[in-house]
């Protein structure tokens, strides 16, 4: 799976990446700012989440119908997301509107107008998003796992801040931090399918001429804990958990990550995974149950979600620890490994199509891990690890990690009870 690419760094902190695919009829273009919540001070909990919504309310030549419509109707998608590491904007276009796909996007970022009155009626919009979020236990359960687990760091509090936070962002604020992004924050561009290296370098270098200075890249601080908290909320039917840990990043090379990632898929990543056959399939203790890894510049946290009856979950969070104590004395079970290797090669290949996954995968590579690597290079890492190596390197991740649990389960009842004493 040969992979065509390029990088150029301009003198004002733009860094260019190109994936080429020549037989692509589309490109998929984006700018990602290397912040996110986990970058905002007490005071602007919620910050970057709202950036990524104003600049879409206009610029100093298009309204907000505009922004849309200039990508719409040339039958193309324009989509943004912020993280706790960085805030994204990507288009997919057809090739020949790349200019049009970058002219906007950097509109939207040199040039957004950031009305107050515009902020306000967006403050209304993201207060309503964060109600949305608190009718699912799922994402409550999730934002308390990061609360009690990485205390002391900006993973810590919500992307999107609570309601009381967003309320209190000033439109100064706002106006600070979008001259931060002109002016001093690195910016990445990354694009994918059929599209010319130089071309879009001298694009860049013309959208984002506004932009004078290198900056540096914010500072990522780890801190976790072992905690455990218990939460009852009115309205629920379910018990929702989220048990997990963490680790300094620096523990793991590239073969470390590709291990935890055969490991992940292996416990919880689809309906073949152990967590979803023993918990689901076998004893139908559970609709949704699932793991999941991220992995920051400084730190990576695996967990386990799942949601079921009150009174069942003990017994579900008992099998996922039996699952994962399993895994860590015995390694795969026969078969499980090869199975677990292609359905990671398998997904990349199927990715592989999509200039749309493929830049995003680009981008997050380089935000996450300080590098690209390519499909070329992850396949013939994934080939070359060994069971050991994996079961081996899990193990010593687990040995250093930090563990947390989190529970939000139905009012009425008594409290549940857990400790984290899981290893």
């Amino acid at each position: 799976m040969k992979q065509v690419v390029k990088k150029t760094e301009l003198k004002n902190g733009i860094t260019i990446l190109t994936d080429y695919m020549p037989h692509a009829y589309s490109v998929a273009v984006g700018v990602w700012i290397p912040r996110g919540s986990r970058h905002e001070t007490k005071d602007e909990y919620g910050l970057s989440h709202f950036y990524e919504h104003l600049v879409f309310k206009g610029t100093k030549k298009r309204s907000a119908l505009e922004i849309a419509r200039a990508i719409e109707d040339h039958g193309g998608n324009l989509e943004a997301y912020t993280t706790r590491q960085e805030t994204g904007f990507y288009a997919q276009i057809e090739r020949s509107q790349l200019p049009l796909a970058v002219d906007v996007i950097a509109d939207m970022l040199m040039h957004p107008r950031m009305e107050k009155s515009e902020m306000e009626k967006e403050r209304r919009v993201i207060i309503e998003e964060i109600h949305s979020y608190d009718d699912i236990p799922e994402e409550i359960v999730g934002d308390i796992f990061n609360a009690i687990h990485f205390k002391g760091s900006g993973i810590a509090h919500s992307i999107t801040g609570n309601i009381r936070q967003v309320k209190a962002l000033t439109h100064r604020q706002m106006l600070k931090y979008r001259e931060q992004v002109i002016n001093e924050i690195p910016l990445l561009v990354c694009a994918s399918g059929k599209v010319d290296h130089e071309e879009l370098v001298k694009l860049c270098a013309e959208k984002f001429s506004q932009k004078k200075m290198r900056g540096n890249l914010p500072t990522d601080t780890y801190k976790a804990h072992n905690s455990v908290k218990v939460v009852q909320k009115q309205d629920i039917a379910q018990s929702n958990l989220f048990w997990g840990l963490s680790f300094d990043r620096g523990l793991m090379d590239e073969r470390g990550r590709c291990a935890l990632s055969l490991f992940n898929v292996a416990m919880g990543a689809g309906m073949a995974s152990r967590l979803f056959q023993k918990i689901r399939e076998d004893k139908g203790l559970a609709y949704s149950v699932y793991s999941t890894a991220d992995i920051y510049r400084d730190c990576t946290d695996w967990g386990v979600s799942l949601a079921t009856e009150p009174q069942q979950l003990r017994t579900a969070m008992d099998l996922s620890l039996s699952e994962t104590h399993d895994f860590l004395k015995h390694g795969f079970r026969k078969g499980e490994f090869e199975r677990t290797k292609a359905n990671i090669l398998g997904g990349m290949y199927l990715g592989a199509d999509s200039p749309e996954k493929r830049v995003v995968r680009m981008a997050e590579q380089v935000l996450h891990l300080g590098e690209f690597r390519t499909m070329e290079q992850s396949e013939k890492t994934i080939q070359s690890m060994t069971e050991g190596e994996v079961v081996e390197t899990v193990n010593k991740l687990f040995s250093a990690a930090k563990f947390s649990a989190a529970v939000i389960e139905p009012a009425g009842r008594k409290k549940t009870e857990l400790n984290v004493d899981f290893f």
